[in-house]
């Protein structure tokens, strides 16, 4: 580069990394932009945190319905928080936040770094790791995922920092001490998110593969290695695999059940391609209500060819180190890991782009690589410098809208509600209740992601039954909700519309309001 594309190279590093803490950090500047910054789901892992930290254990419902539909080291992480303000619901939110910021600069690092030691040997290493970093880092695309409340920003630092060791490690030096701090970091991984067992796989399948040769007595020596690691890592998850299973009588926790309970195979392959092609570009999101449109697909999915097939040309041609081959085999098999799962086995389309989160900064390497040869190849200097100058106002203007948007949330409209209608010793039932619950203690979870009863009685089509035969006295959430008292719906079964004619008796309709988007339900009284 030349000394003025140097500077003007690091004047745009600067700026993005100046958009990336500001879009972090700006809820923190009014108390209704910091709650509204935290997704409906993150409240409930974050109500699971404060009931722990206030001596009521993993549980919902003011403390009565003990769960595990949560990832547990991230709710460990939060509930240090609500120690520390001793359960305050506001403050501890301004600790959450600025861990989820640290998670992501931190990250942002780590994808730096381990854009230079993949290419070390190339030139424009420097460029290519610092784009991308910093890219990703300001992505409006990405910002959203790693300021959730959940667990996506931690997850994504972690499987940063394990590729980091497991691809700069000397294929022949896998010590018993190397193969079980692997498995130690890989069985926290596990805590972090259950979903890292797709990792732990793929890492098993790229040492075997490419950790020396073919010889025999090396091959045994890989394996038995692989089996050190695998050991040390289920021996580090196995707490949770047990509490899970003793407690709840599945390893999977209720989260996952419920959401994979209506799934039917192949639903979510849909969904894939825009995520995607999303992450692969990293800084210009696909609007969600074209996503599953099938011209849009079909676009997705010929980008994706092109992809890779330009990246089978470079594993022939290009890849020739060590270390590239290696990220290039475990970024596949974690990729086709989650396309297995997610795309043919597991429902809740559309939270699709939060797990297939971990893989976009390898994407983001991926992007930069071909943004700096491209650059080097366009012989006009105004093209290039345009593009750059488009790159960045888009950005911009996403981060703009992102911030026009920070007072909008999808729920706190049924807050509201029960905040000025219900008095606090009252028991509310909802189908999504993260937000609501967080606000009102006593909240019932009706579609079983951290309620186990629930989830029970929806296996067996009883939810209205649960409803009626226990203590809920308002029904409160979208004003989908209101439809449970529809019996004249013609796609419903004989059985649905006796149980809508039933909870017809115990509730009557008080609320209906489309434009806010909000239906209650109230018990009768006797």
């Amino acid at each position: 580069m030349s000394n003025i594309q140097s500077r003007s190279f690091a004047v745009l590093i600067i700026l993005l990394i100046f958009i990336g803490v500001v879009t972090r950090l700006e809820p923190l500047q009014d108390e209704q932009r910091m709650l509204k910054s935290i997704s409906e789901d993150g409240y409930l892992m974050m109500t699971i945190a404060r009931n722990m930290a206030i001596g009521e254990g993993m549980s919902t419902a003011d403390g009565t319905i003990p769960t595990n539909g949560t990832q547990p080291l991230t709710s460990f992480l939060w509930a240090g928080a609500y120690w520390l303000e001793g359960g305050d619901k506001v403050k501890s939110i301004v600790w959450i936040i600025l861990m989820q910021f640290l998670f992501a600069t931190g990250a942002a690092f780590l994808l730096w770094r381990l854009g230079i030691q993949i290419l070390q040997h190339r030139p424009n290493s420097y460029q290519i790791a610092t784009l991308a970093a910093a890219t990703w880092y300001a992505s409006p695309v990405v910002a959203g995922h790693t300021m959730n409340g959940l667990e996506t920003g931690l997850y994504g630092l972690a499987v940063l920092w394990i590729a980091i060791i497991l691809i700069g490690a000397k294929a022949k030096h896998w010590s018993l001490r190397y193969s079980v701090l692997l498995g130690f970091l890989l069985g926290v991984t596990f805590w972090i998110r259950n979903d890292a067992a797709f990792l732990i796989l793929a890492i098993c399948l790229m040492y075997l593969f490419m950790g020396g040769s073919w010889q025999r007595r090396e091959i045994f020596q890989r394996f038995v290695q692989v089996n050190v690691m695998g050991i040390t890592t289920v021996l580090v998850a196995l707490p949770w695999l047990i509490y899970n299973h003793l407690n709840f009588g599945h390893i999977m926790p209720i989260s996952g059940q419920s959401q994979s309970l209506t799934a039917s195979f192949g639903q979510n392959l849909f969904a894939l391609p825009s995520v995607l092609v999303e992450y692969f570009v990293v800084f210009l999101p696909i609007p969600h209500s074209i996503q599953n449109q099938l011209p849009v697909v079909l676009v997705c999915l010929v980008f994706l060819v092109g992809i890779v097939v330009m990246l089978s040309r470079l594993w022939s041609s290009q890849l020739q180190k060590t270390e590239e081959r290696r990220l290039f085999v475990l970024v596949s098999l974690y990729l086709l890991g989650f396309i297995g799962f997610y795309g043919l086995y597991f429902g809740a389309s559309h939270f699709i782009a939060r797990y297939f989160f971990p893989l976009s900064p390898f994407l983001a390497l991926l992007w930069a690589a071909v943004v700096v040869w491209a650059w080097q190849r366009v012989p006009w200097q105004a093209v290039r410098y345009g593009f750059a100058v488009l790159f960045f106002m888009v950005i911009i203007g996403l981060s703009v809208r992102s911030y026009l948007k920070g007072n909008q949330h999808g729920h706190f409209q049924v807050v509201e509600w029960v905040q000025q209608h219900v008095a606090k010793d009252v028991w509310v039932g909802a189908i999504q209740t993260g937000t609501l619950g967080y606000f009102h203690d006593r909240t019932i979870n009706l579609d079983g992601k951290v309620n186990p009863q629930a989830l029970e009685a929806r296996k067996k089509n009883g939810v209205i039954r649960y409803v009626i035969e226990g203590k809920i006295n308002y029904l409160a959430d979208w004003v989908g909700i209101a439809g449970w008292l529809n019996t004249d719906d013609p796609a419903i079964t004989q059985k649905q519309r006796e149980n809508r004619l039933l909870l017809k008796q115990h509730f009557e309709l008080i609320v209906k309001d489309q434009p806010r988007n909000l239906a209650v339900l109230k018990r009768r009284a006797n």
